[in-house]
């Protein structure tokens, strides 16, 4: 017999066949989960549960497993991420029941569970944080215990739980991966959405099969089953009608993350306003669409993407940022509620509601092409000083080979600068994100130290090396702030006493030939060097030795 507390829990969710028909109104605490998960686990012996590491809030981070441990197939489904956003884990529990009673386990998928990844934010408990929800009565709360979002954390690894999910990924190495959401936003018609990564941003054969393959078969299963799914409604207007976008997950986002291991990646989103029993049912309902279509299309997916991985390890080129293209636009037939404007007293204002006597269906604009807006040329190798241990660590973490630098050296290498570049003025998730505007690049000699690292691109993690360390990578480690401290001049000069160090400058016809160069153009244009000072000696400061030469070097350098 399972344990009380499990068949109590199970009761509680019942099965997939009748969650549709209840009015659920509950979901477990993160100790009911895990209690439910470890009772399958020590009765079933197919099942198994274990520490993949610890959170933030000092609780374990759990790792579930149904199926054989060689299956040819991985699939990797994350809760709670928002446990304010539970489907996932009620969903969860009522598949694993389903898979250990009637319905048929196929023995080629093996099953990964992360009951719930945001532990801090489960152990919250609350009411009401999430306002426009529709049920569960008691749920947890978005941040985690450094009020951090973690569905923006997954490359910069600023939680625990992020840095245990990139050691997952790289060991466990699943070939499909789910995260579990709830929505925010307009009201339709639909109780379930999808954001799939981005099929021309996945890349390769396996980007190519899971748009002409896969997601035609998964929306279809859907369907079939009762719960008609649309993209997520990402609207381009005030309203959906106005046509929808798809949602561009970069690597800070769990699916885009998980693109860089060549994973295809799902974020389900419930509706927010639908019974909680209905998203939880629409959410177990994708779970087992998806497993029956891996159980299917087991042998196309893994050789999709083995010819994917090959087709990175042979690239000369890569694209490290994307937008959705603009020019691009198909239709989508979507379901939706009339959207009206009524005067409200308390905003003193119109405001939007959506009249669900009025429902529509109608052919809406989609856009869904992913187009890069940044290709690099990838180096045969980069150059990471040991100095740096916060990128070394979270290379580590994804399985990323590092070779030592023997002894103290000097190499000729391609080294980056950072011309100009800029940041946001308000902090997100803990950072200042700056962005790249413009580069240059030239071969120079560098000091290397024993112990500092090469990295080749050429290894399995070659795509997450790429977008990690190429600083023009939408989530780049320089777009982290990693390496700010490479921006800051540190030695400055005294104009007083630097006037006659460039009275000897300029005695060199060289430098004195550029100067006076320098400041016609500066008397034509807007620069500021004629009429200022302090910009004519800083201009002389950087012909003289006295000049560092280091800021705004990016500290990472590249082997061609």
């Amino acid at each position: 017999m399972l344990q009380k507390n499990y068949i109590l829990l199970v009761g509680l969710f019942m099965s997939v066949s009748v969650l549709g028909q209840s009015d659920l109104g509950q979901t477990p605490t993160w100790a009911e989960a895990i209690a439910a998960f470890q009772a399958v686990a020590a009765e079933h012996p197919l099942a198994r549960i274990q520490e993949i590491g610890t959170s933030d809030v000092g609780r374990p981070l759990h790792l579930f497993e149904f199926g054989d441990a060689d299956a040819p197939v991985r699939l990797l489904i994350n809760n709670a991420i928002h446990p304010g956003e539970p489907c996932g884990v009620n969903a969860c529990l009522a598949l694993i029941d389903s898979l250990t009673g009637a319905w048929p386990y196929d023995p080629k998928i093996l099953i990964g569970i992360i009951p719930m990844y945001n532990v801090g934010g489960g152990l919250r408990r609350n009411c009401c944080t999430r306002a426009n929800q529709n049920g569960p009565e008691a749920y947890g709360f978005r941040g985690n215990a450094r009020n951090l979002d973690l569905n923006r954390d997954f490359v910069k690894c600023d939680s625990r739980n992020a840095l245990a999910f990139n050691k997952l990924i790289a060991s466990w190495n699943p070939d499909v991966f789910v995260d579990t959401h709830t929505s925010n936003g307009a009201d339709y018609a639909s109780t379930m959405t999808l954001i799939a990564t981005q099929p021309e941003k996945l890349g390769g054969p396996l980007g190519s099969w899971l748009k002409s393959e896969q997601l035609p078969r998964l929306y279809a299963g859907m369907e079939s089953a009762g719960w008609p799914m649309t993209p997520y409604v990402n609207s381009i207007g005030e309203l959906p009608e106005e046509g929808i976008a798809d949602f561009l997950e970069s690597p800070r986002y769990s699916t885009g993350f998980t693109a860089l291991h060549h994973i295809i990646g799902f974020t389900t989103e419930a509706h927010m306003l639908k019974p909680f029993g209905d998203r939880v049912a629409a959410t177990a309902a994708f779970l087992q669409v998806l497993l029956g279509d891996l159980s299917q299309h087991a042998e196309a997916l893994s050789t999709a993407r083995a010819a994917s991985i090959e087709a990175c390890a042979q690239a000369q080129t890569w694209p490290v940022a994307w937008a959705i293209d603009p020019n691009k636009v198909d239709s989508i037939y979507f379901g939706g509620y009339t959207a009206k404007k009524i005067w409200s007293p308390i905003s003193g204002a119109t405001r939007t509601y959506y009249d669900h006597d009025a429902p529509f269906w109608d052919s809406i604009p989609y856009l869904h092409t992913a187009a890069p807006t940044a290709v690099v040329d990838i180096p045969s190798a980069y150059i990471v000083p040991q100095a740096w241990r916060h990128v070394i660590e979270r290379l580590r973490a994804n399985s990323v080979s590092l070779q030592r630098i023997p002894r103290d050296t000097t190499y000729l290498a391609e080294v980056t600068r950072i011309v100009e570049h800029h940041a946001l003025d308000r902090p997100y998730e803990g950072h200042h994100l700056r962005t790249v505007d413009s580069l240059s690049h030239a071969p120079a000699s560098v000091q290397l130290f024993a112990g500092d690292f090469i990295v080749s691109t050429h290894q399995k993690a070659r795509r997450y090396i790429i977008e990690t360390l190429e600083p023009r990578a939408t989530d780049s480690f320089f777009t982290w702030n990693f390496f700010d401290a490479c921006l800051q001049q540190k030695e400055y000069f005294s104009p007083y006493v630097f006037e006659e160090t460039a009275a000897d400058l300029l005695t060199d016809p060289e430098v004195s030939r550029a100067f006076e160069l320098a400041l016609h153009e500066s008397a034509s244009g807007d620069s500021a060097l004629v009429g200022s000072p302090r910009a004519r000696l800083n201009w002389l400061y950087q012909y003289s030795p006295h000049n560092e030469g280091t800021a705004g070097r990016y500290p990472i350098f590249s082997i061609h």
